[in-house]
């Protein structure tokens, strides 16, 4: 099983690493006067990253993974302005749902 502080720390390195890739592209956007939206081709990085964390923690039977649902449509825990799930409490979720 993964310990808590490794599922933690790579999921802080993935929020880093879109967050510097979304940063990167708007200064591209703004150093080349380009309109449409400009990224680092880094995604099979990260999805080998999400694969990787699947096996320790599995999508469910209709497909559906807490992990992507976390980081894409929450944006790393981001429910609101004001409610925040961190990975810790991601994590603990997924190992109670383990059981």
């Amino acid at each position: 099983m993964i310990s808590k502080e490794v599922f933690c720390t790579i999921i802080e390195n993935l929020r880093q690493q879109i967050y510097l890739d979304r940063k990167f592209g708007e200064a591209i956007q703004e150093m080349f006067g380009v309109k449409s939206s400009c990224s680092y081709k880094d995604d099979l990085a990260i999805k080998s990253t999400i694969i990787l964390l699947h096996h320790f923690f599995p999508k469910d039977e209709t497909g559906f993974s807490e992990i992507e649902h976390y980081c894409f449509i929450l944006e790393f825990g981001k429910i609101d302005s004001e409610n925040l799930i961190t990975a810790e409490e991601l994590y603990d979720g997924l190992i109670s749902n383990l059981k």
